[in-house]
């Protein structure tokens, strides 16, 4: 899923999380360990730049890391931001504030690679079609080196809880603008752009499109 350009897959790419807490799993002990992590103004203005927004001008967060056996770690707690969004209609600026529960899993890969062999096994066996118990699902990241960012967990959760349609008080859609014709304006009067385009996706398609 993106939002505004963002791609979550960054954090599996070789390219360095504009806002880095990396933690080693082995450092967390089965009681949990609790971290405070708060961006620079340096790692704000990556941030914003990633999200598409006009400034990051705060980024903190408090989780909680805990290890299970069998190679599970869960991250819980909240992320906190203020952030200025371009309005779509009319570009002004929109201030936001964010506060998102985080309640992340992670595997590492030792335990994913286990539970990948396993399904590779019951393959082989002819056995694709039946339910293979499994313990672990599409939700749970797989923790590269044994090692966590928490920062970049922190980000992940900023961008997907943005206002995909940000508008500035007052800020109203004008089909006179787009030079529309009469009866087109006084039904986009009524029509959001967006619900506009939906429906024009929903119309079925001709032959050979």
């Amino acid at each position: 899923m993106s939002v505004d350009g963002f791609d979550p897959s960054h954090a599996h790419q070789d390219i360095p999380p504009e806002f880095s807490f990396p933690i080693d799993i082995a450092a967390v002990s089965p009681a949990g360990k609790t971290y405070v992590i708060k961006a620079s103004a340096g790692q704000r203005e990556k941030v914003a730049h990633r999200l598409g927004l006009q400034t990051v001008n705060a980024l903190s967060a408090k989780l909680e890391v805990k290890v299970a056996a069998g190679g599970f770690i869960k991250v819980t707690g909240e992320v906190d931001a203020e952030v200025v969004q371009t309005c779509v209609v009319s570009l002004a600026p929109v201030p936001a504030k964010i506060s998102d529960t985080i309640n992340a899993r992670f595997i590492t890969e030792e335990r994913a690679a286990k539970e990948q062999a396993k399904l590779a096994k019951a393959k082989a066996r002819g056995e694709e079609e039946e339910v293979v118990e499994v313990d672990f699902d599409d939700s749970e990241e797989v923790a590269k080196d044994d090692r966590i960012d928490l920062g970049e967990v922190a980000v992940v959760h900023v961008a997907l809880a943005l206002d995909p349609y940000p508008r500035a008080p007052g800020a109203a859609f004008k089909p006179e603008a787009w030079d529309l014709e009469p009866e087109k304006q006084e039904k986009a009067q009524t029509t959001s752009p967006f619900a506009a385009l939906a429906q024009l996706q929903k119309k079925p398609k001709g032959p050979g499109q």
